[in-house]
């Protein structure tokens, strides 16, 4: 019997065990059911509430459309008015070259004249580029850059090309700019002292030339008139006039090339100046538009924006009030 009894109770424990195992399923197959629902539910929610929120911006500019369209125009008419009464600005630029003058060396000189237009020294300024100071007044950027790429390989391996390119309000300054501005890089004390040099040079050359073209003429005349020539047949010089004739042509082409390179020994040579263009580079008429349209609809919206959440405060203020 008690054997029958520990059977019957071994039993009941068994079939407990397995009845709360089942409803233990059945409560995560639930847990997993509701939350499935829930996540199905979450991105409807968020597209309705995003909807609800588009609505109501669509409302907004409804019931403020001729507000914002008139901030677009006033706007835009204060764009125009900037572009018509705001001083314009005109750029162009020149192209030298140098045998001297590197960018790396010459780009300090500029950034030292665009420093005096920012700091309004116009009198140092007009006094550098040989300018009125009411000319040195209207100078806005200087900037000066190689006009050859890196990889790019001249043929004259010893010029270097450089671009020269301005600002300035008064759109008449360019030749007397121009002037300035080549003088400026000539006088400068590294450039003068080596044109100095370069032409001692050549003039020490071609006049080294003179001396021997001199030399030979005379000798020529000699010849034709047969002052070389000796009775005795031992002494007799023989020379050809031809071959004096081919010397005086060399010597008078190395001539040529030693005063042509005279002519051109300053240091900058203008490859092309400055060009005079009628239309400004700023203000743009579009960017002006642009700008100042952009700036009516966000003064119109701020002023909406901000009456929203005066109207939000109010309603929340109110329910506080009655609850």
């Amino acid at each position: 019997s008690n054997q029958n009894f520990l059977l019957r109770t071994h039993k009941k424990c068994i079939l407990t065990a397995k009845i709360h195992q089942i409803c233990l399923d059945l409560r995560v197959k639930s847990f997993h059911s509701l939350n499935m629902t829930e996540n199905q539910k979450q991105p409807a929610t968020d597209e309705i509430d995003l909807l609800q929120l588009l609505a109501k911006i669509a409302l907004l500019i409804r019931a403020n459309f001729k507000v914002i369209v008139f901030a677009f125009f006033i706007g835009a008419i204060l764009g125009l008015a900037f572009y018509q009464f705001s001083p314009k600005v005109y750029e162009s630029r020149m192209l030298i070259s140098s045998d001297i003058l590197t960018e790396s060396y010459s780009k300090p000189l500029v950034e030292d004249l665009e420093k005096l237009a920012k700091e309004k020294n116009f009198t140092t300024l007009s006094s550098k580029l040989k300018l009125t100071v009411q000319q040195a007044a209207a100078l806005g950027k200087i900037k000066i850059e190689n006009a050859t790429e890196k990889g790019e390989v001249s043929k004259e391996q010893e010029k270097n090309y450089l671009t020269v390119t301005c600002q300035s309000q008064d759109n008449s300054i360019w030749p007397s700019l121009q002037k300035g501005l080549i003088n400026f890089f000539e006088t400068n004390n590294f450039v003068s002292i080596r044109v100095e040099q370069r032409k001692k040079f050549f003039n020490e050359l071609i006049e080294k030339l003179n001396h021997e073209i001199t030399d030979l003429e005379i000798l020529k005349i000699k010849i034709m008139n047969g002052e070389l020539s000796s009775k005795s047949k031992e002494n007799m010089v023989l020379m050809d006039p031809t071959t004096i004739n081919s010397e005086l042509i060399e010597l008078n082409i190395q001539k040529m090339n030693f005063m042509n390179s005279l002519e051109i020994a300053n240091s900058v040579q203008l490859v092309e100046g400055f060009t005079i263009f009628e239309k400004p580079t700023s203000p743009k008429l579009s960017i002006s538009l642009v700008v100042g349209s952009s700036f009516g609809l966000f003064c119109v919206f701020l002023v909406i924006g901000f009456k929203s959440i005066r109207k939000v405060i109010r309603l929340s203020e109110e329910k506080l009030g009655k609850s």
